[in-house]
This record gives C-alpha cells, sequence and structure tokens, in this order.
C-alpha cells in the first residue's frame, strides 16, 4: 500500500496539516453564506459578490487546503524536513485567513486602503510559502513525479505572484496600461491552470496508487505531462500578448486535450483498481473528472457559440465541479490516514479503522449535498430564484464537511477508547 518513495519519518505534526484542512469548508461555509445574502445571480463575473464568493472558494477552500496537503506531502516525499515549518505554517495560515477575511469587507465596502493591505497580507503568506518550499526542494534527497508536479505548480504560483502585484499596484496607482486585462487573463491561466492543476496532477500521482491500489500513471504523465502543461501555459500568454485569436485557440484545444486525457485516465485507473472497494472519496474522484470534461467541453463551445454564460458556466464546474470536488476527496483520504499514522507511531492501540473515523453515511450525505450544491449553483448563473436554495445548500453541505473533518480528527487529541502499547 505504501509507496517506497515516501519518507514518512519527516511526516509534520498532525497540526500543521489540520490547521489548513479545518479552516477550508469554514471559508466555504462563508460563501455560502455570502450568497445567501449578498449574491442574487452568479451571471456577471465583475460584480463584487461574485468575486468575493470566488475569492472564498478559489483562496479560501482550494488554496488554503492545498497549501496544508503540500506542508504534509513535500517533507515525504522529498525526503528532507520543512525547516521552521511550526513557524512558517502559521504565519501562512493566520496571513491567508486574515488577509482573506480584510479582503473580503474591503472589496464589497470599496474600501480602496484597507484593500490593499489585505492584497498585501494574500500576496506574503504566498511569498513565505514559495520562498519556504523552494529552499526545501533544493535538498531533495530524491525528485519523484509528484516533486516534479510541485516544481511546475510553484513555478506557476510565483508567476502569478508576480502578475497579482503588478495588478495591485494597477489598482494603487489607477493606471492601466493597454495589457491590463491580458495581463489578468495570464494571472488566471497561471494561476488556475498551473498552480491548481499541477498540483493536483501530482497529488494524484501518490494518492491513487496508494490509496486506492491502483496501477501508477503512465509515462506521459509522469515524465511529461507538466512540462508540456508548463509549455502550452507560455503558449497560451504568449497568444493573449500577440492577440493572435487562432493561436491562442489552438493552444487551448492541446491544453484541453491534454486535461481531457488524464480526466479518462484517472477515470480509467479507479475503475480497473485491485481494490474494489468503494467509499465516498471514489464517488468524489469519478464526479470531478467527469466534472473537469464537462468544464473543458463547455468552455471550448464559449468559443463558437458566444454565450456569455457558458464562460461563466466553464469556470464555476472547473472550480467547484472539478477543483473542490478532488480537493476534497483527497482530504478524505488523507486526514483518516495521518490520524492513523500519528498515533500508531506513538503507540496506541484499539484504534478505529481509517474508513471508521469519519463513517460512510456521513461522507455520503456530504457528498450528496455537495452534488447538489453545484447543481443549484449552476441554475444561479441562469435564474435569481434560485439564490436562497444555493445559499443554504452550500452552507449545509460545509458544515457537514466541516463536522465530518472534526470527528476525523478528534481521537488525536481526546485518545477516547485507546490503549497505549506497553514500552
Amino acid at each position: 500500500m505504501f509507496n517506497s518513495s515516501l519518507s514518512l519519518d519527516q511526516a509534520p505534526p498532525l497540526r500543521i496539516p489540520l490547521l489548513f484542512f479545518i479552516t477550508s469548508p469554514i471559508f466555504a461555509l462563508l460563501a455560502g453564506l455570502f450568497v445567501l445574502g449578498f449574491v442574487p445571480s452568479l451571471e456577471s463575473q465583475t460584480s463584487s459578490g461574485v468575486m468575493i464568493f470566488t475569492y472564498f472558494i478559489a483562496l479560501g477552500f482550494l488554496a488554503m487546503t492545498m497549501l496544508g496537503i503540500m506542508f504534509q506531502m513535500l517533507p515525504v516525499t522529498a525526503g528532507v524536513a520543512l525547516k521552521h515549518q511550526q513557524i512558517i505554517a502559521p504565519l501562512v495560515h493566520g496571513l491567508l485567513s486574515i488577509g482573506l477575511l480584510v479582503f473580503a469587507y474591503a472589496f464589497y465596502a470599496y474600501q480602496a486602503t484597507l484593500m490593499i493591505v489585505a492584497m498585501v497580507m494574500l500576496l506574503s503568506a504566498f511569498i513565505v510559502f514559495v520562498v519556504a518550499t523552494a529552499l526545501t526542494l533544493k535538498n531533495a534527497k530524491s525528485v519523484t513525479p509528484t516533486i516534479k508536479a510541485f516544481i511546475g505548480a510553484l513555478a506557476s504560483l510565483t508567476i502569478a505572484l508576480f502578475l497579482a502585484g503588478y495588478l495591485l499596484l494597477s489598482h494603487d496607482n489607477a493606471s492601466f496600461s493597454e495589457y491590463h486585462q491580458t495581463i489578468l487573463y495570464t494571472y488566471i491561466i497561471f494561476s488556475i491552470l498551473g498552480w491548481v492543476v499541477m498540483l493536483i496532477i501530482g497529488v494524484s500521482y501518490q494518492v491513487i496508487p496508494m490509496f486506492y491500489v491502483a496501477e501508477t500513471y503512465p509515462d506521459l504523465y509522469t515524465k511529461y505531462a507538466i512540462k508540456i502543461i508548463f509549455a502550452l501555459l507560455v503558449g497560451l500568454s504568449f497568444a493573449l500578448f500577440s492577440g493572435d485569436t487562432s493561436l491562442y485557440l489552438l493552444f487551448k484545444i492541446f491544453v484541453s486535450l491534454l486535461l481531457s486525457d488524464y480526466a479518462i485516465t484517472t477515470i480509467s485507473l479507479l475503475f480497473n483498481r485491485k481494490r474494489k472497494v468503494t467509499d465516498t472519496s471514489t464517488y468524489y474522484w469519478y464526479f470531478s473528472m467527469l466534472m473537469l470534461l464537462s468544464a473543458i467541453s463547455i468552455s471550448l463551445a464559449s468559443e463558437w457559440l458566444h454565450i456569455a454564460q457558458l464562460n461563466t458556466l466553464a469556470v464555476l464546474i472547473f472550480l467547484y465541479g472539478f477543483a473542490m470536488s478532488t480537493i476534497t476527496g483527497i482530504v478524505y483520504k488523507i486526514l483518516p490516514f495521518l490520524v492513523w499514522f500519528h498515533l500508531n507511531n506513538k503507540g496506541y492501540m484499539n484504534m478505529p479503522t481509517m474508513s471508521e473515523l469519519i463513517g460512510k453515511k456521513l461522507t455520503t450525505v456530504q457528498f450528496i449535498l455537495h452534488v447538489f450544491t453545484l447543481l443549484s449553483l449552476i441554475a444561479l448563473v441562469f435564474d435569481s430564484n434560485y439564490q436562497i436554495i444555493a445559499g443554504v445548500i452550500m452552507a449545509l453541505s460545509n458544515a457537514v464537511l466541516l463536522f465530518n473533518l472534526i470527528k476525523g480528527s478528534r481521537i488525536y487529541f481526546t485518545k477516547q477508547g485507546l490503549e497505549k502499547m506497553n514500552p
């Protein structure tokens, strides 16, 4: 079950990834409440309510959870501990959490100075993380496919940070160059298709074979996928700056084909896995890959149909249907394993199995709520009458997710019903 390339002795204290895992559904819950009170429609991507909702999902849930995953997996896969992680992790978490809350208030109330302060905090959180992880990767004992994906994700995040800094200065000086919109789109490309997608692909290299007893990904992915994706993103950016729409469409098709093949390959690996036991995390993986295919199809269709809602729909399905579903499925596997692993290392026995720590009924209920949340948000793109339904279901879904994660980790702190083995 365990990949021999993993250095489990380098695993960080459990409280570090838990800090990020437990916080992320709180922001998703806040996003649901925000929809309930302030987002009558998702049709306009540029409205303040939709922007804040998007940042709660993209930064509050996705980035928060992905940082927790990297704090956990980076030392294990690289074989070297992240220095000063007990200081760096809370610092990154605090800057991201407070910065996002301040940004949401400042953006909605349009407090320009406060908005700049919030953006500086958010940028600082990611800069601290990038520098710390880059220094760790420099001393990596082995460069596995997952490490290669992490390097690609960090490179994309670094580019996105530089572009975000430029956009921040532009807003501060109220001076927008002729390339402002192009830079904004390039920022989105590297932050979503670069940082998010590459990280998910890198994590899947470990999670799919390890937790589902499936075959490893083909060499196309483990050796070449990250390099190809990064090159295609550079090509997309070049096409944007050159204004060549045909070249942009060509690169977009190539990216779409590669990501579609990744989704189909992942589904195939899971379907043909050796251990056929199905749990909620498996549902999440299947659902997320289907949503990735859907988002790609809708995004390509929007290039020809020119229906305004299609672009919004593609972004929504990509963020909530693909990225959020994948990350939730990963956390449902990683968190119980980490609790079991750390308790086992401390010599405790009579532990529940990893599948019993949360329970399939609770996770299945949450998965159903998650699917209905996406459906109601899709409906909200076209009809404002779904505002209350979407907000309530989304808040409930993430409240249940928060409860499940707390339930799954509680035994580590209480040690309830556990006995310690005799030394």
